[in-house]
């Protein structure tokens, strides 16, 4: 998976990491921190997290186009991590006015709109015609990075914002304000990593201006842009369903998590809570895949030891806790990002050996696929919603039924697959066909696409409130269908365009 590759994809690697530990650590408690702090309703708080990623997503626009014509890539990304850097730290200092909320939210926007689809384009800039054929598995090892950083960040944000309220004995709104200071600390590390190994990366921080008639450097007719600009657009639109459909885990899914999902489990179930426990189940587990996969004795010998030390830790672990444990919604946004890790793999692997016998799907075809599984994700939901009372009918509290958390992490595990179909690949995609001259606006395009679709996140948040919750979930899933239908509507015109 990782052979070929070069050493500036691993530097990009751990900058995103480092940006999108950050990111998440915020997402996964700022539902709550609203509601906390503010005595907000479900329909409000939605707003504005609706209204946020939609910021989030719709700045690299602009930020595509300042690194495209003005500052180049890697001093837009630069500036864009310290600009986040302050809006964390404007999110971390505890507040009364709703205003000072927006203010920080804003800084943030502006620079993760400096940073997430710039980087996107250097990655892309790596891989030229000699690499091409390891661009769709670039993507996905760079995708792997998001998502190391997103599975520490609940337990980043639990644990600051426990040992602020349960130790120091402020208040719980201080509690997750310590968590958006963890944020910040996320993104001086990503600065760091970014700025320091440059040497790796230097020769793909170029804008397509100054490499015009270069060799390696593509050079398209008017005829050729607008084809491929056209089928960029409409896969905008299409994606747009998904984001909407997935950014549901930092709003309804929380919610979910939280008034109708138990908040007490046995040893069996808190060993996947607790992150000291599953990583020790997590290296148990690679230990044996190392363990069958070498045939040198020094390896096997060292992943017999990475086995035995994990299933002491996990057995440890297994004593430590009560037969009764407390888990916290926030961690379930958790396993996505650590399902992503270990099912990279293996969907690399399944590519791989559908390319062998030339049955790979294209990146359009893919795409497709990511939203019909998304649709099955909802379709969890719709089982696991039956019998339970609407948002409405609770007034605020807790249902009088609650279902196991297995429910959720089944649709998160289901929904993953889907993300690593569709998100990694649509990467991929933009940077094959976007014309050299646009990338950065491009990549800002199918963010742009996503920041509509979080926009609708929120703003679907209505029916959360107002309808029986089969009744949303269902929602979701036939707005996935339809574009899984409009993907195949237009699968032939968005091949065309890769080939052009």
């Amino acid at each position: 998976m990782l052979k070929g590759h070069p050493k500036g994809l691993y530097v990009l690697f751990f900058a995103n990491m480092g940006e999108r530990f950050g990111y998440y650590t915020m997402l996964s408690i700022f539902v709550l921190y609203l509601q906390e702090n503010f005595g907000w309703d479900a329909e409000k708080a939605g707003q504005v997290y609706g209204y946020f990623l939609f910021g989030i997503y719709f700045m690299p626009l602009l930020g595509g186009w300042l690194a495209d014509k003005v500052l180049g890539y890697g001093k837009t990304i630069a500036i864009g991590t310290v600009i986040m850097t302050a809006g964390y730290a404007l999110l971390a200092k505890p507040t009364g006015s709703e205003w000072m909320v927006y203010a920080a939210l804003a800084v943030i926007s502006v620079g993760n709109g400096m940073f997430k689809g710039n980087l996107v384009v250097i990655v892309g800039n790596l891989y030229g015609k000699e690499l091409g054929s390891l661009r769709d598995a670039a993507f996905n090892i760079y995708y792997m990075g998001i998502n190391i950083g997103a599975f520490f960040a609940p337990h980043a944000a639990r644990a600051a914002k426990d040992y602020i309220h349960d130790v120091m004995g402020y208040s719980l709104a201080q509690g997750y304000n310590a968590g958006f200071a963890v944020s910040a600390v996320g993104m001086i590390l990503s600065l760091v990593i970014f700025l320091l190994f440059r040497r790796y990366y230097a020769h793909a921080d170029y804008r397509s201006s100054e490499k015009t008639g270069q060799k390696g450097e593509e050079v398209l007719t008017k005829a050729q842009e607008r084809g491929r600009i056209v089928a960029l657009l409409m896969v905008f639109a299409i994606v747009v369903f998904f984001w909407m459909a997935f950014h549901q885990n930092g709003f309804t899914l929380t919610l979910f998590a939280k008034n109708y999902t138990v908040s007490e489990v046995g040893r069996l179930t808190y060993m996947f809570f607790d992150l000291t426990a599953f990583l020790s189940i997590i290296a148990v587990v690679i230990g044996l895949i190392f363990l069958i996969r070498s045939r040198d004795l020094g390896a096997r010998l060292l992943s017999f030891a990475l086995v035995i030390a994990g299933a002491g830790m996990a057995w440890h672990k297994w004593l430590s806790f009560r037969s009764v444990n407390t888990i916290t919604p926030e961690i379930f946004q958790s396993f996505n990002p650590i399902f992503i890790v270990f099912l990279t793999p293996v969907v690399i692997g399944i590519f791989a050996w559908l390319n062998r016998k030339g049955r790979e799907p294209s990146s359009p075809a893919k795409i497709g696929i990511g939203m019909a599984i998304t649709a099955v994700g909802y379709g969890v939901m719709i089982m696991a919603s039956q019998g339970l009372a609407s948002v409405g009918a609770l007034d605020g509290g807790q249902s009088p039924v609650l279902v196991t958390p297995y429910w959720l992490i089944t649709a998160y595990f289901v929904m993953t697959i889907a993300e690593l179909f569709l998100s990694p690949m649509g990467l991929s995609f933009v940077s094959k066909v976007a014309p050299p001259r646009f990338r950065g606006l491009m990549q800002g395009g199918w963010l742009g696409a996503t920041a509509i679709g979080n926009l609708m996140a929120g703003y679907i948040g209505f029916f959360y409130k107002k309808w029986e919750l089969w009744q949303f979930f269902l929602l979701v899933m036939a707005a996935c269908l339809l574009s899984t239908v409009m993907v195949v509507i237009v699968l032939k015109k968005l091949k065309a365009a890769t080939q052009s």
